[in-house]
């Protein structure tokens, strides 16, 4: 390794909340409510558990594993030819996942706030700060994930505060929906576990985990972030909900953007509040943007063998932008994102699973306890 061990188990946990924390969570709601109705904070409940799964699963494996990154472990343990292979098809993943989630901030952007620039300017401007940022070291990126968590996971707790007052209960009942089968639980919130923030957030804990401080405690730090993303998520789905109902749900592309535009501060403290939430959503995406750029990044420096991913940063900047405007329009893209989602978590999780079952099965790694 080119760098000292320097992130902390509390870093960890910031990375892993601001990655899994992106600007898809404006629509998650919706997607959740779509088969569900007033079933979809139980959908948003099952994917989480998923979530919490994989991260265990994730963080484990690095922890057998201390100082050694994806396709050193992945040689060892199903040889140099199949490690490559996959590591290929991983970095395709999140290419498309990155790619995704910025022409999803170009959008809202678009709608929200730039209405007269062209969105490719919008996705170039924030593709070239996110190469930028992504050449420093992943010690420096650890320290901008914990500069911003704060203006992250504040503002959506007072939101979660501000609008409690404006829910109604009658529209979270039933819980279980109406008319909904087991199969429109479990299609939901596997589509719900393998929207590209989500995946994002999941695996990035692969990329930092070799440079903690005490790798040993990676399964701490990654637990403890998809816990705390986790409850935000569930918590702006579940006010959502109760403000707007299912129904009105699902005739908005971003429900929770329309939720920032009706809250209000008592005595009319600020007359655009929602404004002040475009700044989060803003920053949401950028350490969103940031994490997944670095997985794609970091794995091809590892594919091809280069010495660091600040090599690769601005060489990533076309195949990124390109695939990001590949969707016609918003309603292409959430169709690609969603059905992109069923199939990419086969390899996301099934592969770290496997590589887990052969370590165990095969005696290999350290199994690393404090």
């Amino acid at each position: 390794m080119n760098e000292p061990r320097q992130i902390t188990t509390f870093q960890t946990a910031a990375i892993v909340i601001n990655s899994t924390i992106g600007i898809s969570l404006l629509a998650l709601p919706r997607i959740a409510s779509e088969k569900t109705g007033t079933g979809s904070l139980i959908v948003v409940l099952m994917a989480i558990l998923y979530l919490l799964i994989s991260v265990l699963i994730l963080a484990n494996l690095s922890r057998r594993f201390p100082g050694e990154n994806f396709l050193t472990y992945s040689k060892l343990l199903v040889g140099k030819h199949i490690s490559r292979v996959m590591l290929f098809f991983f970095i395709c993943i999140f290419f498309i996942n990155t790619s995704i989630v910025l022409r999803e901030f170009g959008e809202v952007m678009r709608t929200t706030l730039m209405q007269e620039t062209p969105i490719s300017v919008t996705l170039l401007f924030m593709l070239y700060v996110i190469a930028m940022s992504a050449r420093n070291n992943i010690t420096t990126i650890s320290f901008m994930h914990t500069y911003y968590l704060p203006f992250i996971i504040g503002p959506l707790i007072i939101l979660v505060i501000i609008a409690y007052r404006d829910i109604e209960w009658i529209h979270v009942k039933p819980l279980l929906g109406n008319d909904t089968t087991f199969m429109d639980f479990l299609s939901g919130s596997v589509t719900i576990f393998g929207l590209p923030f989500i995946q994002i957030g999941m695996f990035i804990i692969v990329i930092i985990a070799p440079h903690m401080l005490k790798p040993s405690k990676s399964l701490k730090g990654a637990l403890w972030g998809a816990v705390i993303s986790g409850m935000m998520i569930v918590l702006a789905t579940f006010i959502t909900l109760a403000v707007f109902g299912a129904e009105e749900m699902k005739k908005s592309l971003w429900p929770v953007l329309v939720l920032t535009r009706m809250t209000e501060l008592p005595s009319s403290i600020l007359e655009r509040l929602d404004i002040v939430f475009l700044v989060v959503w803003i920053i949401s995406a950028f350490t969103t943007l940031l994490s997944g750029y670095l997985i794609t990044i970091e794995l091809s420096s590892q594919l091809f063998n280069f010495r660091s991913h600040r090599s690769i940063a601005l060489l990533a900047i076309p195949v990124v932008y390109v695939l990001s405007i590949i969707p016609k329009n918003i309603i292409h893209l959430s169709e690609i994102m969603v059905n992109f989602a069923k199939w990419s978590i086969v390899l996301t999780v099934g592969y770290p699973l496997f590589l887990s079952l052969i370590a165990l099965w095969r005696k290999k790694g350290d199994d690393v306890r404090e």
